[in-house]
């Protein structure tokens, strides 16, 4: 898989100093959210831990991947890549109190891992990574590339391989539509204020959540559509997760995930214990 790298510069000399963000409404959001970040993750530091757990899980996907050599592969490991990125953007969306806007990011994680798999698992390589690369040319490839890529049809080969667990992730990416995924009542009216003055009562968006409730179930939704990616990319490369030690990780990601958030439950904060979509 290719590295994931940042563009930083070692050189103090050369490195910028940045300055505090201007007085602007769209630098004191930015500055929020930033902040909100660290306080999501102080105020529940096992979610954080777990959350932790499952990037170093991904970091070593990246390591046992990035010297494959096999140049019909190559979509598949960038592929890979996003579905990384996108549950990186998750959790990001999610700590800074956009939970709402975090769903779509999770069905990306849910996508990026099925379309990984299906170029993986072409019987007649590289077929199906041309129909995805001249998606763009004209509109008879934009069809065919839409009808080769239709969920339905990467499902399909997923389930073949994992039948459990495609119904899971499945499940995942249907119910992430209710609460943010398409803008549907459920999630554009979860997020709000209610102020009452007299007899008069305001309703009023918001666009940085602090609601709890709403925080640790888009959290939960992203850590499940994470364990979900990894079980998609161990059909990939089946031998060198087992040889690494990632299958048994999995696993007991499945049950920490479910150990920390059912906790969290226990202690009245509004999800439903036993719940998962991934059963330890």
């Amino acid at each position: 898989m290719p590295g994931v790298r940042l563009d930083r510069r070692d050189s103090p000399v050369t490195d910028p100093v940045l300055s505090p963000w201007e007085g602007d409404p769209l630098s004191a959001f930015l500055a929020d959210a930033q902040r909100n970040e660290r306080v999501s993750a102080l105020k529940v530091p096992d979610v954080y831990a777990l959350l932790q757990r499952v990037h170093a899980a991904f970091e070593q996907v990246a390591t046992i991947t990035e010297r494959e050599n096999n140049p019909n592969l190559l979509p598949t490991r960038f592929l890979m890549v996003h579905a990384r990125g996108a549950w990186l953007a998750a959790v990001r969306s999610v700590m800074s109190g956009q939970t709402v806007e975090a769903y779509p990011l999770v069905r990306a994680v849910i996508e990026n891992a099925w379309y990984a798999l299906h170029i993986a698992k072409d019987p007649a390589p590289p077929a199906r990574t041309v129909v995805w690369l001249r998606r763009s040319d004209d509109d008879t490839a934009l069809a065919q590339c839409k009808t080769e890529f239709r969920v339905r049809t990467v499902r399909d080969t997923h389930a073949a391989l994992d039948a459990d667990a495609e119904k899971a992730l499945h499940t995942l990416y249907e119910w992430a539509i209710e609460p943010g995924g398409h803008p549907n009542e459920r999630g554009v009216l979860a997020a709000m204020t209610r102020t009452q003055t007299g007899p008069a009562i305001t309703f009023g968006p918001v666009l940085l959540a602090n609601d709890p409730d709403l925080i640790l179930v888009a959290l939960k939704s992203a850590g499940e559509a994470a364990v979900g990616a990894l079980k998609v990319f161990r059909l990939i490369f089946p031998e060198r997760f087992a040889i690494m030690g990632l299958d048994g990780e999995i696993d007991a990601l499945v049950g920490r995930l479910n150990a920390v958030f059912m906790s969290h439950a226990r202690q009245g904060q509004g999800l439903v214990p036993g719940v998962g979509f991934f059963p330890a």
